[in-house]
């Protein structure tokens, strides 16, 4: 078996006094659980993500007593045989941290890229399991922040033990995970999708207005014969022909107002001239 172990490490605040509200250490802790499983469990289980699970098939999860003269944990990261045998014994810790980060950072706004083959794997897929993925961990995520929330000066650091590998998790990457929903709907948005999971109904999508590519997710609203545009739009992209559409949807937005993804309501096609 093959094991990850990683340190949470919260300074500024009463923590440099080795101590956290029990609340708020309690809610961080749960969310960070949480966000942790999810990511184990996609790398495990070849991209399936669990959005409410507390539990990763194929691993177990232990948290560590505090150390002494700060507050510090140290999360331990179990897989299974079988999950080791999947992954490569050698290789299943370095492509644990690095799904973890590229997950992680992908949720708070921050650039990174994977670095291990078989997270590249996932993160080539055509299916965008990155953009549902993400959505998955924005509210253990926002969880995990809860110190940060009630004192700004706060910052947790998540590292590999013994390494000077670590991602810091401040203000900034809370307003990231603090999401805010703009119930108007917006008409006419005009793009092309890039990515597209007929199962899930994530997606992603390159807005011509926004000069970028988005995330977006469906309604139940939206009829089977409009979910088609879409699938219609990605072949015609992919082989240069266009492909566009124009359809009406809401925003999901960050404490900022940067949009974190769209939520259709309807879709039509545009043909070309």
């Amino acid at each position: 078996m093959a094991s990850l172990q990683i340190k949470v490490s919260y300074h500024h605040g009463t923590a440099e006094e080795g101590r956290l509200d029990l609340y708020d250490a309690g809610v961080s802790i749960q969310g960070f659980a949480r966000a942790l499983a999810i990511s184990t469990h996609a790398l495990i289980n070849d991209g399936e993500i669990r959005k409410r699970a507390n539990k990763a098939t194929g691993a177990e999860i232990y948290i560590s007593p505090s150390r002494r003269g700060s507050f510090q944990e140290i999360i331990t990261v179990v897989l299974s045989s079988d999950a080791t045998s999947i992954i490569g014994y050698s290789v299943a810790g370095a492509a644990l941290w690095d799904l973890v980060k590229w997950t992680w950072s992908k949720a708070v706004d921050i650039d990174y890229k994977p670095e291990t083959a078989r997270v590249r794997r996932l993160e080539n897929r055509k299916e965008p399991f990155i953009g549902e993925i993400e959505e998955a961990l924005e509210v253990p995520l926002e969880k995990f922040h809860r110190p940060v929330k009630q004192n700004r000066d706060v910052v947790i650091a998540v590292g590999r033990n013994r390494t000077h590998d670590r991602m810091l998790f401040n203000s900034e990457t809370l307003d990231a995970v603090s999401l805010q929903y703009d119930n108007e709907i917006i008409a006419g948005i005009v793009g092309n999708v890039t990515r597209y999971n007929i199962l899930s109904g994530f997606g992603r999508m390159y807005v011509d207005e926004l000069d970028k590519t988005v995330s977006f997710m469906l309604t139940d609203n939206v009829p089977a014969k409009q979910k088609e545009h879409l699938t219609w739009s990605m072949d015609q992209a992919n082989r240069d022909l266009g492909g566009k559409i124009s359809f009406d949807a809401t925003k999901v937005l960050s404490a900022k107002g940067a949009i974190k993804r769209y939520v259709i309501e309807e879709i039509r096609r545009i043909e070309n001239d």
